[in-house]
């Protein structure tokens, strides 16, 4: 039930970029990882750990490099599963990511064949070697030890323990920074002469180291052949309370607070069964000689008669009656079957919804999320071995893989750092995908909320339709994706009419743009020819002007000599009626060109009236169409 729910909700890896990472190597990680778990079959064997967790109450995971698949060159990513029976762990380990613990014991059993292709170079010792598991296995309670009549295994012990050891890092002067390095030598001084920043640094970290034994003899000692140096194993736990001093008490399963009402249920079913079993359940109390036909009491079907012999009554022979079991012996055994659920913290009728049948999907759904906050502490529990998880499978990769691996398996080209081998800092997080049926079905959902809620078709079906559990999706994403076609080769006809209608009118307002301007210019050329004629005119009255000029010196001198001869007095009198006479054919010719000019803007006037008239009546029409 709870595995159940689990596996229809699994959650997917996903890296984040920290501490100023580049986005593009984190997506790409991503990618990376998922591609290699839904090839190595990871997420199943999550499945499987938290089920065993929820079984034995803790069980170990490993991440490893097989190289008997297709890809014998670099591996290709497994997840294997160290059962409760399998493994021995520092009892003492707090953290729920056993970096405190000091050491791990495996054991597995294997043939000799697959000894020699595990141990290559080991061939001379392992061929004398003799399969005596009895003999050399110390987890007494594996299955093979059991199996009294296959006697050619061979017992490998993995024993890893924690240490210290030198490791060469870059270090960033300006950044204050380490950076985890997997190169060889000759690319770490490239990377430090093409990067003045960084700088080699040597400092001592912890580190887990192995010893490989097989049936006694040492095959193997040394660093982590993955090349990571944290915990190879994730632990998938129930309750695990490092706390309690008594070593039975630590680690705790669902199944174990099952187990007393399970026995009581049992008990009280036995007891029933035994009192119905006790008592003669079938057959006839008769008195000796009252049935004349007794050899029908013991058949069976219809159609049989009981005859009572003269001098009997009907008293005489009466009919066994089952006894039956007490009703509070079966309403304790129905409470001993409600209590194994209800130790554990689930309820059936907020799960299944059973005693109500009319129930809603939605409905059934948040009754299922509201008893979900009992287990949400494991849940929690094993989010966070996911994240763990997916922290090894990436350890595994960026050290194991090269980049041309990489793009194979992402699908274009790495970012810098795979070839650099410089580690971009991460955060791995886990959060639900379209992995299950379930989630898809939930994301198809989703995407069509979002087109209600906007209106509009933000996802088209043929999106939609692979996210549902039908059958036919090819025909029908085939069928529907002509449709989008002819849809969309519909849309760009009516676009281009539209376009077409805008052009048009687009040409039509560049033509009255144009006559207009040319209607503007011939105003101004008009304007130009009346200054022309303006400058003309004042041309003419400077020359008038001189002339009389002339004509005034003439008459000066004429002056002179009538003063000469006929006196000042009166020559006076006669230069002041031409002054007058002068002042008046100047006032005259004021007036004649502020009436010129008066007449001019007037002019003006009217054809700037005149030429934005048309313009304001020109939407008329159109408003006298749509009314």
């Amino acid at each position: 039930m709870v595995t159940g729910y689990e596996r229809q909700h699994r959650k997917n890896f996903s890296y984040v970029p920290t501490e100023g990472a580049d986005p593009l190597t984190t997506d790409q990680y991503t990618k990376l990882i998922t591609h290699a778990a839904n090839k190595g079959c990871i997420h199943e064997q999550k499945s499987k750990a938290k089920e065993l967790a929820a079984v034995a109450g803790m069980c170990l995971v490993q991440p490893y490099l097989d190289y008997t698949g297709d890809d014998q060159a670099q591996g290709e990513i497994k997840l294997k599963i160290w059962e409760y029976n399998s493994f021995l762990v520092d009892p003492y380990f707090r953290s729920p990511d056993m970096s405190d613990a000091q050491f791990v014991w495996c054991q597995e059993y294997i043939s000799k064949q697959e000894a020699e292709a595990r141990f290559p170079d080991k061939v001379k010792e392992i061929t004398p070697m003799s399969g005596t598991p009895q003999r050399y296995g110390s987890f007494y309670f594996l299955p093979e030890n059991y199996n009294m009549a296959r006697n050619d295994l061979m017992v490998l012990s993995y024993v890893w323990y924690k240490w210290k050891k030198k490791k060469k890092r870059l270090y960033s002067q300006s950044r204050k920074q380490f950076f985890d390095y997997g190169g060889d030598e000759m690319m770490l001084q490239n990377i430090i002469q093409q990067i003045p920043d960084l700088q080699e640094v040597t400092v001592e970290v912890p580190c887990w180291k192995l010893c490989t034994v097989l049936n006694e003899q040492m095959m193997y000692q040394g660093d982590n052949p993955l090349g990571f140096d944290s915990c190879p194993f994730i632990p998938y736990f129930w309750n695990y309370e490092p706390h309690i001093n008594y070593y039975d008490l630590r680690v705790r399963s669902l199944v174990r607070t099952m187990r007393d009402p399970q026995f009581l249920f049992n008990y009280k079913v036995i007891t029933n069964n035994d009192i119905t079993a006790a008592t003669i359940n079938a057959g006839w109390k008769r008195k000796i000689g009252a049935v004349a036909n007794e050899d029908n009491l013991k058949k069976s079907g219809q159609g049989w008669d009981v005859i009572i012999n003269d001098g009997y009554e009907m008293t005489d022979v009466e009919k066994i009656i089952p006894s039956g079991v007490p009703e509070s012996d079966m309403a304790l055994a129905q409470q001993m079957a409600d209590l194994i659920y209800q130790t554990s913290g689930i309820n059936m009728e907020n799960w299944s919804g059973q005693e109500d049948k009319q129930i809603s999907s939605l409905t059934m759904l948040l009754k299922q999320a509201a008893n979900l906050m009992v287990f949400q502490k494991y849940f929690d529990q094993w989010d966070f071995s996911d994240k763990l998880l997916g922290e090894r499978l990436l350890q595994v990769a960026l050290n194991n893989w090269n980049a041309e691996k990489v793009q194979l398996m992402i699908g274009e080209d790495p970012s810098p750092f795979f070839y650099s081998k410089i580690f971009c800092k991460f955060q791995c997080i886990v959060e639900e995908s379209d992995l299950t049926p379930t989630q898809q079905n939930l994301q198809a959902q989703q995407m069509m909320d979002m087109n209600a809620a906007f209106q509009r078709e933000v996802f088209p079906p043929s999106m939609i339709i692979p996210k549902l559990n039908i059958t036919g999706k090819a025909e029908i994403i085939e069928f529907l994706q002509q449709q989008e076609q002819q849809m969309q080769a519909a849309q760009g006809e009516e676009m281009n009419l539209k376009h077409t209608v805008e052009e048009m009118k687009l040409k039509e307002m560049m033509a009255k743009i144009h006559n207009q301007l040319s209607q503007a210019r011939e105003r101004d050329a008009r304007a130009e020819s009346n200054v022309g004629l303006f400058e003309e005119r004042v041309s003419e009255i400077s020359k008038n002007h001189a002339i009389s000029t002339r004509e005034k010196m003439d008459a000066l001198t004429k002056l002179l000599e009538a003063i000469q001869k006929f006196g000042e007095v009166e020559t006076f009198l006669q230069s002041n009626n031409l002054e007058s006479i002068k002042l008046d054919e100047e006032e005259t010719e004021k007036n004649a060109r502020l009436d010129v000019e008066k007449s001019e803007a007037s002019k003006k006037f009217i054809q700037q009236l005149m030429a934005s008239k048309p313009m304001q009546q020109q939407p008329q029409p159109a408003e006298q169409g749509m009314m």
